[in-house]
Formats: structure tokens, C-alpha cells, sequence
């Protein structure tokens, strides 16, 4: 059973999402699902203890703080409950130290451009959300296959901008490879979206499991030195990227959890040269 912990740690990640019922301990956090009461975070699921136990597996030290959001199904039945989740978060980051707010879900579309999303609530407050240096992370999607030949594209929430997004890669006898239901966008001189970057999925799988991953080695390293907080933790990811190649040969930004090893600081990774261009 999960318990709730009094004694807020250095570092927090928001997980919005199913609620959590893991044995583990977390910090107060809120049920905005309607279903059941306000403080009742538990997990009928999985999908949070799932997102949960990967960031604490890459990250053993950061605090826990569930928000949740879906129904017993683990569905999102309206989302506007997401808006109000991150206007909460936005409310208690400071006081309960979240630094990383991990979304590991989204809908089914495919799209290039945030531009019909800018100034939507939602969007206002993930932005407000990043410039107080709390980074939000998302999937790219799964939906590849069901948009074949439509073009590049992601899923709602993670083609907004200020998101860091996420895309599954999978290792084979080739190296790093895209996996071929990830969703992905690639970074252009005229757009403004793109896929941050690209992982392999840890549970619950695909690219939710991926988005976990990364909220997790993004927790351990702005954990290890507050300093820069999470924003620097990022740029020292993206210094240190792979390469992940897609189906047609062309390279995308990757990043494994092994990539940073234990006690690692955004600071000592600055020191590191690239890797090349092969995995």
C-alpha cells in the first residue's frame, strides 16, 4: 500500500495521472478524477504505480506527489481535469519542491503544430510552469501506424512546445532504432515542435513508459544539483544524446538511463564529449 509521506524531500515529480497505490511512499496530492474523494489518490489501474515505479527506479531519492486525473479505467474523460491539474501544481510546486511534472498520456492525433493550442489554458500553464523551471513531460504517441502516410506529428499534449516530449526507441542487432508505433516530429527551420527526444520504454510501456524514463533521469540529475534545477538538467541530456536512426536512415536525438550514471550532475555531464554518431 502506498503510504503518505509529511516530509517533503529536495526534489519532487508531480505524476498526473491514475493515482498511485505502489508500495511506496508519496506526498500529499489531490484526486481530480470525480470519482471518489478529493484526497483519495489510489491507484485502481496501474498506469500511475506504473509511471511512478520507473521514476523511482532511475531516481530512488525524489518524492512522489500524485495528482490524479483518470477514472478507474485509467481514461481521461475530460480535459479540462488536466488544466485544473497543473493550475494545482502551479499553486504547490514550490512548497512541495516539484521540479518535473510527468503526463505519460495523450490522445489520438497526429499533429505538427501547436499554433491552434497557443494561448489555451492548458498551454499558459505548462509555459508558466517552465519559465519557474518545472519541466512538464509527455509522450509522443503510439499512433504512428494509424496515421501512415499522413506525415510526421504527435499527440495532445506533448506537441506543445514548452513540452518535453518523448519518443520510444528500441536496441536490436543494429543499434538504436526507432520503434515503428512512435509517433515523432522531426525539428525544421520553419517549425517550432519537435520531438524532443527518444528513449527506450520501461513500464507502462511504448511512449508513456518512455516519457516515465526520461522524467526520471531528468528528476535524478536536477535532484543530484539544484542549482540549475531541471532546465539544466535537460540541456546536459541533449549535450550527451545518441543518435537513434528511423526507418529511412535519418538521425534522431536519443538518450538511455544508463547515460547517466549514478551520483552524475547536470555539471559532470557538461565534461563529457558526445557521443558519436553510432550507438
Amino acid at each position: 500500500m502506498t503510504t503518505k509521506s509529511d516530509q517533503a524531500p529536495a526534489f519532487s515529480v508531480a505524476v498526473v495521472d491514475s493515482g498511485s497505490s505502489g508500495d511506496f511512499p508519496v506526498l500529499p496530492g489531490i484526486n481530480l478524477s470525480n470519482e471518489g474523494a478529493i484526497d483519495d489518490v489510489s491507484d485502481r489501474c496501474g498506469h500511475g504505480d506504473a509511471v511512478a515505479s520507473t521514476i523511482l527506479g532511475i531516481a530512488p531519492a525524489v518524492g512522489i506527489v500524485p495528482v490524479k486525473v483518470t477514472d478507474r479505467r485509467g481514461v481521461l474523460r475530460d480535459r479540462d481535469v488536466l488544466t485544473t491539474a497543473l493550475e494545482w501544481i502551479l499553486d504547490h510546486h514550490a512548497r512541495l519542491a516539484i521540479g518535473v511534472v510527468s503526463i505519460a498520456l495523450g490522445d489520438q492525433s497526429n499533429l505538427a503544430s501547436d499554433a491552434e493550442l497557443r494561448g489555451s489554458a492548458l498551454q499558459r500553464r505548462i509555459a508558466a510552469l517552465r519559465a519557474a523551471g518545472v519541466l512538464t513531460v509527455a509522450p509522443a504517441g503510439n499512433w504512428r501506424r494509424l496515421h501512415q502516410g499522413r506525415g510526421e506529428g504527435m499527440v495532445w499534449p506533448g506537441i506543445l512546445r514548452e513540452v518535453v516530449s518523448v519518443g520510444e526507441a528500441r536496441r536490436g542487432p543494429e543499434g538504436l532504432r526507432l520503434s515503428p508505433a512512435s509517433q515523432r516530429l522531426r525539428a525544421t527551420p520553419e517549425g517550432v515542435c519537435a520531438t524532443t527526444i527518444f528513449t527506450e520504454a520501461a513500464p507502462p510501456g511504448e511512449t508513456s513508459g518512455a516519457a516515465a524514463a526520461i522524467a526520471g533521469v531528468l528528476a535524478r540529475l536536477a535532484a543530484a544539483d539544484r542549482s540549475g534545477g531541471a532546465e539544466a538538467a535537460l540541456t546536459a541530456l541533449l549535450r550527451i544524446r545518441r543518435v537513434a536512426l528511423d526507418e529511412e536512415g535519418i538521425a534522431w536525438p536519443a538518450i538511455l538511463a544508463e547515460d547517466v550514471a549514478a551520483g552524475s550532475t547536470p555539471a559532470a555531464l557538461r565534461l563529457r564529449p558526445e557521443p558519436g554518431s553510432t550507438p
